[in-house]
């Protein structure tokens, strides 16, 4: 057996009995040893591709709201850049170059879900400087958040919690040795290949519905039964990491609420009015989606919210012996202790993290009370809110990504904004100044969400490669910093250059979403409250019959084409894992593919920021009419069929040749 093999067996990732909180660790820099894991070349390096992708993706995200991560590409190019300039340091230096270089993407919700609303309002007497600070503010308390509960999510629970993005990460990281670089190489371009041509030429569809059939369109009007997949490769990946049993409880989440809660709001509410586009109409002719998007996924938010209060609770322990080491910390005249303990285990002093986490509330508090605050109380009332939600939510984004990959931070953060609206309205504002206060609280949350849930998943690539997480941390506060302003900058000038509203202007839908909620709630309308407590007590439900509410809440709360795949994904290992009578040969092959994954989600992302690119610049080689039509349908199932057998061929076949 060669030695990365023996390390993936060692470290247990093939284990996929989620009862076991911690797995053997045998990472590939020693934790009894010490490296060079900063230096000038990390730190530049780093940054520039912070800087880059805040700037590339961040244009995306305005453009048709979705985001691109930043480890599969910086990786690859830290990885190539080291053959290039014939690096002896390789290892250490990519692990935090990509590290550093991530907070250019994981700052970028706070920025460009939120902050575009204030225009789309024609609010445009707001600072580049006021837009800014609670970017940064909030992305710096993400930092501090994913510090303190690092080791119970990545050390204590590493049985537990997949992290398939985190895996992945590790796994690109690690295939610059041997036959898994040349597996990795290949999956990966064949991946890059597969979304380049999913996104860019249009060959095949990329979301495969059953309405594109006249019998699935009869299915749609006739019962409300839509049933959808995404066949895009970097998804295909996430499920094979995410494992059978949460892929199923994820994709059961959107089937309760597609092919449940859909057809019942149609059969109970079809006399009930709705907008549409701008059109009212009844309920009973309105599109699925839309009855979606306005009813059923509030359900969602609802058991989102629920699951993390039954999180908090859940984990009440875990933060009782945070706040006991922190006063511990706080009242010893040293870190004695930090001198006992392993380079893979330091973090920040506890007295930098509470110090740190209190100044960013506070300076928030300033800010707030100075741009927004009419009265004292209600700048308590606010900085009160942020705090908690901070906290709450922190928890289920954290859970989300651990579970999923996935952080559903628009949705987390609408629920803020409803909470925070009626509050604050309930203290006198309202209006203009009320619509400001409450996006200017959205915008540190969310960022605050955004990185925190994020930035634990370099935290487990640190666990996992064996780096030093309180150099990652360190560094990780740099760059947010850094990015953030880039954010903001990027919101600024697309603003000027294409605009949020009008012809052919940006179509930022997170922020339009978040603009349709607080305008309304500000001038005195109302939350669908019964859809949020019936998400809620539905999470109790779920609580109570031991399965996990946030999984299947996420599931509820997304849409259902990027659920589905990852239920593939979990068949998929699953299959493999019991391919043979053999376990060590199971659990080889299960490492494979977990190669193969990770190709498919770096490859992926690759191909999707190639084709932003090619966006940016103008150039339309889409088939649009033929991507739309039933043959372009048929030739994605075909392709996506290939796809899977590609990755459960290579997984057996990797270990035929071993």
């Amino acid at each position: 057996m060669d030695s990365d093999a023996l390390r993936m067996r060692m470290r247990g990732i093939y284990m996929s009995d989620e009862n076991k909180s911690r797995r053997p660790y045998a990472p590939r820099m020693s934790p009894q040893k010490t490296y060079e894991e900063i230096n000038s070349y990390v730190v530049f390096w780093g940054l520039f591709f912070s800087v880059l992708f805040a700037l590339a993706v961040g244009y995306l995200c305005l453009k048709i709201g979705q985001t691109v991560d930043a480890f599969a590409p910086v990786s690859v190019l830290a990885m190539g850049m080291a053959v290039l300039f014939h690096r002896k340091n390789a290892f250490p230096e990519t692990v935090h170059i990509q590290a550093i270089a991530s907070a250019g993407t994981n700052i970028i919700g706070g920025a460009m879900f939120i902050l575009p609303a204030l225009y789309i309002l024609n609010i445009e007497d707001v600072s580049f400087i006021e837009m800014a600070i609670p970017i940064v503010l909030g992305g710096v308390l993400g930092v501090f958040l994913a510090t303190v509960f690092r080791r119970y999510f990545c050390e204590e629970m590493d049985g537990v919690y997949p992290f398939p993005s985190g895996s992945a990460a590790a796994e690109v990281l690690e295939s610059d040795e041997g036959t898994k670089a040349h597996l990795m190489l290949l999956s990966g371009a064949v991946a890059l290949v597969y979304d380049f041509v999913l996104n860019s030429l249009g060959w095949w569809q990329e979301l495969l519905t059953t309405t594109t059939f006249h019998w699935g369109q009869v299915l749609a009007d006739k019962y409300k039964l839509v049933f959808s997949l995404d066949n895009d490769a970097a998804l295909l990946g996430i499920g094979y990491f995410t494992g059978l049993r949460y892929a199923a409880i994820i994709a059961a989440g959107s089937f309760f609420s597609w092919l449940v809660c859909i057809p019942v709001a149609y059969y109970l509410g079809g006399d009930h009015t709705m907008v549409v586009g701008g059109e009212t109409m009844l309920l009973a002719n309105a599109p699925v989606d839309a009855v979606f998007s306005q009813y059923v996924r509030h359900i969602g938010i609802g058991m989102l919210a629920m699951s993390g209060i039954i999180g908090l609770l859940s984990m009440s322990g875990v933060v009782v012996r945070v706040v006991k080491r922190a006063i511990a910390d706080l009242f010893s005249k040293g870190s004695a202790a930090t001198g006992t303990l392993l380079r893979t285990q330091q973090d920040l002093p506890m007295t930098q993290i509470v110090f740190g986490s209190l100044l960013m509330a506070i300076l928030f508090a300033v800010f707030f009370h100075v741009m927004c605050s009419e009265s004292l109380m209600q700048t308590v009332i606010a900085f009160v809110l942020v705090v908690l939600f901070a906290l709450m939510l922190s928890v289920v984004g954290i859970s989300s990504i651990a579970f999923t990959g996935n952080e559903p931070v628009s949705g987390m953060t609408i629920f803020m904004i409803i909470v925070s609206a009626v509050v604050m309205g309930g203290v006198g504002m309202s209006g203009k100044t009320g619509i400001i206060a409450i996006l200017m609280m959205a915008a540190f949350l969310c960022a605050t969400l955004a990185v925190s849930g994020n930035f634990m998943s370099e935290l487990k690539v640190a666990y996992i490669t064996g780096a030093t997480p309180k150099k990652m941390q360190q560094w990780q506060l740099v760059s947010i910093v850094l990015a953030g302003i880039v954010s903001v900058g990027v919101v600024f000038l697309m603003h000027y250059a294409y605009g949020f509203t009008g012809e052919d202007a940006l179509a930022a839908p997170q922020a339009n979403a978040m603009a349709a909620i607080v305008k309304p709630m500000m001038d005195g309308g109302d939350a669908p409250w019964p859809l949020y407590m019936a998400g809620a007590f539905f999470a109790v439900l779920l609580w109570m019959m031991k399965i996990p509410p946030l999984a299947f809440a996420l599931g509820s709360y997304l849409p259902m084409g990027i659920n589905t795949p990852v239920l593939v994904g979990g068949l998929i290992s699953y299959f493999v894992s019991h391919s043979s009578d053999d376990a060590k040969v199971n659990a080889k092959r299960l490492s494979e593919g977990n190669t193969v994954a990770s190709g498919f989600v770096a490859g992926g992302a690759i191909g999707s920021l190639i084709s932003a690119v090619l966006h940016i610049a103008g150039i339309d080689w889409f088939a649009k009419a033929w991507a739309a039509s039933p043959a372009a349908t048929f030739a994605g199932i075909v392709a996506y069929f290939v796809l899977c057998i590609f990755l459960y061929a290579m997984a057996k076949h990797a270990v035929k040749q071993d």
